[in-house]
């Protein structure tokens, strides 16, 4: 049963009132109090730096962010507490899973185990330095279990290197033009790192002074971690695990546009023949490596599409082919240092000492990683390879790929040595490896170099490929499928080959007496066998291979088209029937 309310006398509830204002002021002055300064509490976590946080830095679209200098104060075991009740900083930003809302959320589900909600602004954080001011929010969001560190709109010049830590992405500004392969692609939120200022006598510009990477602290283990909606000039992005026992995974990098990456060759120069100031591109340098366990998405990311930095050094010295007399190229154009000569996207294909030859789940696991994707990149590069990746499952799906026509070069790959007719400069569109992979979309075009002046050119020039050597593995399960492109699609020289369908590929080739779709399951060393391999409804200007002298069974080349400018040549287990515009000699024995 309810009682009645009792009802105070005017002059208590007065008093009531007074008690009730002055606690609640108390309240409002405490609680800024914290908002305020929690971060100024913060320690800078391993590095020692700590920053100071109480007041919001102010960026715009134009200048670079305000540096703001001051000693740190210590952190404290209140303002963890603080920060795990506060899940992110004043300012806030996004907290949308950026990857749900662009692909179906069921497709990258495990895209959600990063901490979107949880938003450190970078505003928010003070510091001597960029770096500094970039630790003090990943720090804040690694005490909290990670999060995300959001760079508003503008332009951040940092000094040096960044690490990511567990759980903790960084991110810009969604663009007004969301599609990396459309040229209007230019996210708002730019981090700019140190360029390369040459200088052409004595010792030359020391190369810690530029080449700078975005990197993770603990490569084996970090996960959930990555990098979306960035314009990154001169940084090159680099989370790698051990390939074969690292234990990373969930790694994000979306809506990237990454410009001036390089490193210089740690052979060059080499000080019995060549100046000290000399620099060389170094070709195994790139613009986004990623080696992890599980789970890779590189999506929507546009590489190399506005190079600056590129410089010629005239008076470059090489060995001779042969002989004694070193040879120095006056003109500076002939080997300039050049930051589109190396790899584009390199997923789970780098390891230290290399891999061993047609590589199978146990001589080489890190190469059958799963959940790897490679979708709707756009990549410029003018030697090596753009796109390079294997995995279990791995998806290579609607990118682009360009390259530079009338390229010539002068040195060997190493940069020491003057260059021989057949050297190979590795132009190459994708490079892939794995089982149970599918190749779809993709458009490329790829140019080889005309060797000094003579009338050869680099013996490569690869559209699509996997072969036996160099991180390549044997072939079982692949779907080479609707991909167009300017040169020809290899399953070179694998041993053994099963189970591929090679389909509704257009490839349209400027040297067009040749196989532009090659599948060959003979090595050099031995004959090779063929199983379930159909070949069809290709369109080509060139001619078709399909070869296993060692045998196979259920293989079938029908209803290509070609140009009648080169042969359909096959083993006699193959079945072709259906195909037009070939010269059709009697099948391989």
């Amino acid at each position: 049963m309810n009682q009645p309310k009792q009802r105070l006398s005017p002059r208590w509830k007065k008093i009531g009132q007074f008690v009730c204002l002055a606690g609640c002021a108390l309240s409002l002055i405490l609680g800024g109090y914290a908002i305020s300064n929690y971060s100024q509490n913060l320690s800078n976590s391993l590095e020692n730096s700590p920053p100071t946080l109480p007041n919001p830095v102010a960026v715009n679209s134009v200048n670079s962010p305000e540096s703001v200098t001051g000693t740190p104060p210590s952190a404290t075991s209140s303002t963890i507490g603080i920060l795990a009740a506060n899940c992110g900083s004043p300012q806030g930003g996004p907290t949308n899973n950026p990857i749900a809302e662009q692909y179906a959320n069921s497709s990258y589900s495990w895209t959600n185990k990063i901490k979107w909600n949880c938003v450190y602004n970078i505003q928010d954080f003070e510091g001597g330095t960029m770096v500094a001011r970039f630790n003090a929010a990943r720090d804040a969001a690694t005490a909290n279990g990670g999060g995300v560190v959001y760079f508003p709109p503008g332009t951040y010049s940092f000094e040096d290197s960044i690490s990511l830590k567990n759980g903790v992405v960084i991110r810009g500004e969604s663009p007004s033009v969301n599609d990396a392969k459309n040229a209007g692609f230019n996210p708002p939120s730019k981090l700019q790192f140190p360029k390369y200022e040459p200088e052409f006598s004595g010792n030359g510009t020391p190369n810690d002074t530029a080449f700078k990477t975005i990197t993770t602290t603990a490569g084996d283990t970090d996960s959930n971690i990555g990098l979306v909606h960035l314009d990154i000039n001169r940084a090159a992005i680099s989370l790698r695990g051990d390939i074969d026992t690292g234990n990373n995974q969930n790694i994000v990098i979306y809506g990237i546009r990454s410009n001036n990456v390089a490193e210089p060759d740690p052979r060059v120069p080499e000080p019995s023949f060549q100046s000290p100031w000399l620099r060389y591109s170094y070709r195994f340098a790139a613009n986004i490596t990623v080696n992890a366990k599980a789970n890779i998405l590189i999506a929507n990311n546009r590489v190399n599409d506005n190079i600056t930095d590129n410089y010629n050094q005239p008076n470059y010295q090489v060995k001779p082919i042969q002989g004694e007399q070193i040879i120095t190229y006056r003109e500076g154009n002939k080997v300039p240092f050049h930051y589109g000569n190396h790899y584009g996207i390199v997923v789970n294909r780098s390891k230290s000492g290399g891999f061993q030859k047609n590589a199978n789940p146990t001589t080489e696991p890190g190469l059958f990683r799963t959940g790897i994707t490679l979708r709707d990149n756009w990549v410029y590069h003018t030697m090596r390879v753009a796109i390079s990746a294997s995995g279990d499952g791995l998806v290579i799906q609607d990118n682009q790929v360009r390259d530079e026509r009338g390229k010539q070069w002068w040195t060997d790959p190493t940069g020491l040595k003057e260059p021989r007719g057949a050297v190979t400069l590795e132009n190459r569109a994708i490079d892939w490896s794995g089982s149970n992979v599918l190749v779809e979309g993709n458009q490329y075009e790829v140019y080889r170099h005309r060797v000094r002046d003579t009338k050869y050119l680099s013996v490569d020039g690869e559209g699509i490929l996997i072969q036996e050597c160099c991180g390549g593995t044997e072939v079982n399960g692949a779907i080479l499928r609707n991909n167009q492109g300017n040169t020809y699609i290899g399953l070179y020289k694998i041993p053994s080959i099963k189970n591929v369908e090679i389909f509704g590929n257009r490839v349209n080739a400027e040297l067009t007496d040749i196989e532009l779709i090659y599948v060959n399951a003979d090595t050099n060393n031995a004959p090779g066998v063929m199983e379930d391999v159909t070949i069809a409804n290709n369109i080509v200007n060139g001619g078709i291979l399909a070869k296993g002298t060692a045998g196979g069974k259920r293989n079938t080349v029908e209803n290509n088209q070609g140009n009648n400018s080169a042969a359909l040549t096959y083993s006699c287990h193959v079945a072709a029937k259906g195909n037009t515009g070939f010269q059709e000699p009697p099948c391989l024995p």
